[in-house]
């Protein structure tokens, strides 16, 4: 029995391509037609690495419209504008509800002085490339790393208040996420209150979300959230020389 040979360049493009076809009919005439069926719902392209591993830049998520003045469940993935910046939605989740006290210690989510429980899980592996146009190389907890060599990242489960939990992201050695760390970026904070009408968001790649724990982004209006992200109907990878389709990801349920 062989054990494979070369492709040729023809049937790598023609791969490709077709790849590229079934990618591009899925995301301008399915995903807009799913979005029909959700009352106010929104088609949204993902373009950061900020709440990665859950979503990835080059996902394509559809999203349903949040009741107005409500605030969504913890641990919802939310769309919504920018506190301080006109015309800039964003994507984050939320953690922190009116009237609760946040606090981060050594990376750990601490809820109204309650720790989050945190379980290590297999370090997420991937080449040591740009995410895509415009965007910095990805961060390892095992640097230095070569240029499209193994770049090792943290994961781990983190399970807030009543049973809702989601996978971060940790990308500096500097954990130990119940050992603090001197200067460790947002990983030790002074305890958030949470307003009235407004709410804590954190992005699940911790080390470089721009999220509720600094003053250029601070805690968000309920007001100004807009929807509710609840699943990945396409993802193309920006990272390779060609846009690949991520098919393991088409119509993936987010949590």
């Amino acid at each position: 029995m062989g054990h494979g040979g070369r492709i040729s360049w023809g049937r790598l493009i023609l791969g490709g391509t077709l790849g590229l076809a079934i990618a591009a009919v899925l995301v301008v005439l399915i995903g807009p037609l799913i979005v029909t069926k959700v009352k106010g719902g929104s088609n949204y392209r993902i373009v950061s690495a900020e709440m990665a591993p859950a979503l990835l830049a080059g996902d394509w998520v559809l999203a349903e419209a949040l009741l107005q003045g409500q605030a969504p469940p913890r641990g919802a993935i939310v769309v919504y504008d920018h506190p301080k910046e006109r015309g800039v939605e964003r994507v984050m989740r939320v953690v922190g509800l009116p009237g609760e006290m946040i606090q981060l210690r050594g990376g750990a989510l601490y809820i109204n002085g309650s720790r989050a429980r945190m379980e290590r899980l297999e370090d997420l592996v991937i080449s040591r490339r740009p995410p895509g146009r415009h965007m910095a190389m990805p961060l390892c907890i095992n640097d230095p790393v070569a240029l499209n060599g193994e770049c090792h990242q943290e994961l781990w489960r983190e399970t807030l208040a009543h049973g809702v939990s989601e996978i971060v992201m940790n990308t500096r050695r500097k954990i130990g996420v119940a050992i603090p760390s001197a200067g460790a970026n947002g990983d030790n904070t002074g305890i958030f209150r949470v307003p009235n009408g407004e709410v804590f968001l954190v992005g699940d790649n911790r080390d470089i979300a721009l999220d509720s724990r600094s003053t250029r982004h601070g805690m968000v209006p309920i007001h100004k959230l807009k929807y509710r992200v609840w699943m990945i109907h396409t993802s193309l990878d920006r990272s390779a020389r060609f846009l690949t389709p991520r098919f393991e990801r088409f119509f993936l349920r987010v949590e």
